[in-house]
């Protein structure tokens, strides 16, 4: 089945906790199981607590390996081995989640992640090709941005110089807010322009605020694999720059009270601004 097929098929899965069918009943009303190793593991994994996230996941997919949230598992799971530079175990994880009837968001992230690992292991010309096909079959990714520079990396590796500059420059170009923008403003050499505001509103909700532009990026993209709308911003503070992660924006400050009490129930510090 291509890629695109599977996409369309896809089941649609949501980390929330729902309502059992029955007083005492341990299954979800989609199939799902009510699991402390799942609802932890997933906490664990959004707050980029790794390591407790890995153990209580496993634990998970041993135990309900058909659940309706064993491809979210698995797809954290292989998130973690990728950043921890396990690529075997990311490259089974992630298929193992495929094969486990993702949402669409999940099959994308799987898609990218399987390009990640070819980029990982030094197969640059097929990660390309991956990137590629991913734009191909769906250009309306909502990872568009992150294809795209991965695109621009594996190009620049295989020694297409001037592919890659092109592909720095359209993600710079077309996606402004986006954390790749001034990633690839950087490899471009030109000095990151601070990203213009959204529009839609001013009120965003920040999570973290890091000296490493790197872990402030990588929380982002946690977040946003989760399905929050999340940015990196500089923010001076004492002569010091920080990186702000921060969800938003919303039009309102009720809009972002909503999404702060959210974050704050799955465990996040939150802080409203402005």
């Amino acid at each position: 089945m291509s890629r695109a097929r599977l996409l369309r098929h896809a089941a649609v899965g949501v980390f929330a906790l729902t309502i059992p069918l029955c007083p005492g009943c341990r299954c979800w009303p989609d199939g799902g199981v009510d699991d402390p190793n799942y609802t932890e593991g997933m906490r664990q994994f959004l707050a980029g607590n790794s390591a407790a996230a890995s153990l209580l996941l496993r634990d998970f997919v041993a135990e309900h390996p058909r659940s309706a949230r064993a491809a979210e598992a698995h797809y954290a799971l292989a998130a973690m081995a990728l950043k921890r530079g396990d690529t075997p175990e990311a490259e089974r994880r992630f298929r193992q989640c495929l094969r486990s009837a993702p949402s669409e968001q999940q099959a994308a992230g799987c898609a990218v992640g399987l390009a990640r690992c070819r980029f990982q292991r030094g197969a640059y010309r097929e990660c390309r090709a991956a990137c590629l096909d991913i734009l191909r079959d769906e250009p309306s990714t909502p990872r568009a941005d992150e294809v795209l520079f991965l695109l621009a990396e594996a190009s620049d590796r295989a020694g297409m110089g001037a592919e890659a500059r092109r592909t720095y420059r359209r993600v710079a170009a077309e996606f402004p807010n986006s954390p790749f923008a001034r990633d690839a403003q950087t490899r471009l050499g030109v000095a990151p322009a601070t990203p213009p505001t959204a529009a839609g509103g001013t009120f965003h909700v920040q999570v973290a605020a890091l000296a490493s532009a790197s872990k402030a990026a990588e929380h982002a993209r946690l977040l946003r694999e989760r399905g929050y709308p999340a940015t990196v911003a500089p923010a001076r503070t004492g002569g010091t720059t920080l990186h702000t992660v921060r969800v938003g924006p919303y039009a309102s400050r009720t809009d972002a009270l909503v999404m702060a009490r959210r974050l704050k129930a799955e465990g996040f510090d939150v802080l409203i601004k402005p």
